[in-house]
């Protein structure tokens, strides 16, 4: 358990924010889930125990060892949701501190229903990322987590060339989606921005379009 935990925070402390957040969630999931069980089972085997008379003290002594394992199960269980909780908690403080460093707007015209779009992203030190994504509303199982966005290519940023962009996009499909992220501070773009950029992007769809 302390080897997966100290893994998962070297992915962390390496950029793979999104990758870690799935390990520490899968983790958690399961280990959730082995807690309901391990309750489950405690409960059964002290109904069990209050059954135990004369007649039947070999039963008590064999079922012992299983509430003896029983405990260390959920003693270890209990110390294994800590460790990933902090780590998760750990995740989440990166996550604020990436959401705190944009700003997200619409550009152009605003279409009436939800589509194809683009994301420009704009760092401190001058550069324009272009991204793409497709019309999430086609995939009825789509969330925050499998909504992605894909990289097209990266330019040297000035506000004349980005309307040129737009203006362009819009010319050949005005019903395109164009979304504008500003990076402020620091902000480096790299694996962790880009998968906080694309969670905003897809609560931001919903919220604009409802769907």
């Amino acid at each position: 358990m302390l080897s997966h935990v100290s893994k998962i925070d070297k992915k962390l402390e390496s950029g793979k924010l999104w990758e870690s957040l799935q390990d520490t969630d899968d983790m958690l999931d399961f280990l959730y889930m082995q807690d309901a069980e391990q309750a489950t089972m405690s409960e059964l085997m002290s109904l069990k125990l209050m059954d135990v008379g004369v007649n039947n003290l070999d039963f008590m002594y064999g079922e012992g060892f299983e509430t003896v394992s029983g405990q260390i199960m959920e003693t270890l269980i209990d110390e294994a949701i800590t460790r990933y909780e902090d780590l998760h908690s750990k995740i989440r403080e990166k996550w604020r501190l990436i959401n705190k460093s944009m700003v997200i707007a619409q550009s152009g015209n605003k279409p009436y229903l939800v589509g194809d779009g683009f994301v420009f992203v704009i760092t401190p030190n001058n550069k324009l990322y272009k991204y793409s994504f497709s019309n999430p509303r086609l995939n009825y199982r789509m969330d925050w987590k499998a909504f992605r966005l894909t990289y097209e290519s990266t330019s040297k940023y000035t506000k004349e060339k980005t309307l040129e962009y737009i203006s362009t996009i819009k010319d050949e499909n005005i019903d395109t989606i164009i979304y504008r992220v500003e990076l402020t501070g620091e902000t480096v773009m790299n694996e962790s921005v880009i998968n906080v950029i694309s969670s905003n992007i897809f609560l931001q769809l919903r919220k604009d379009y409802g769907f």
